[in-house]
Order: structure tokens, then C-alpha cells, then sequence
């Protein structure tokens, strides 16, 4: 069994508006921004939680993100413009999908 990185270092990719980022990072940033907020609403909508419930929570979804998206994206021989465009925040129009 894999041992998982520390914490903080699942969490240091590059900026997602960086142009020379790759795919692997963008998505990885956006699922933690999605994490991240889900994670603040949830820590406000049931106040008993404590810190480390809500770590638990965290690495769970993180360890989700990792297994569905990450890990699958990783393995593709290169990552195609459609998916560029997909999960890209620059020239995104309807036309390209």
C-alpha cells in the first residue's frame, strides 16, 4: 500500500490561471477550491464539528478527487486539447465542446 503525501504537499500545485500549468494541476486546484468551500460550509452548518472531523472530511474528499480524476488523468499518453478546453479558464466557448 502507498503511503500518501503529507497534507500540504497534495496541496502544492501550481495556479490554475497559469497558462504553462498542466491539466493535472488545474483540476487538482479547482477540486480544492471546490473542497475548501464545501468544507467552510459545512464547518458553518454544523458548528459540533470539531478540527478534526472536518481533516477527516477533507482527506477523504481529497483521496476522491485523487482516485477518480487525478490518477485517471495522469495516465492518459497526453492531455488532449478537449480536455484543455474543458477544464481551462481561457478561450472556453460552448462551440468547443
Amino acid at each position: 500500500m502507498a503511503i500518501d503525501p503529507p497534507l500540504a504537499a497534495r496541496r502544492s500545485a501550481p495556479c490554475p490561471d497559469d497558462p504553462t500549468s498542466d491539466l493535472v494541476a488545474q483540476v487538482h486546484n479547482y477540486s480544492r477550491a471546490v473542497i475548501e468551500a464545501e468544507l467552510r460550509r459545512l464547518a458553518r452548518r454544523a458548528p459540533s464539528l470539531r478540527p478534526d472531523d472536518l481533516e477527516l472530511i477533507d482527506a477523504a474528499l481529497d483521496e476522491l478527487v485523487e482516485s477518480l480524476l487525478l490518477a485517471r488523468l495522469r495516465i492518459l499518453p497526453q492531455h488532449t486539447a478537449r480536455l484543455k478546453r474543458l477544464f481551462g479558464t481561457r478561450g472556453r466557448t460552448r462551440e468547443a465542446f
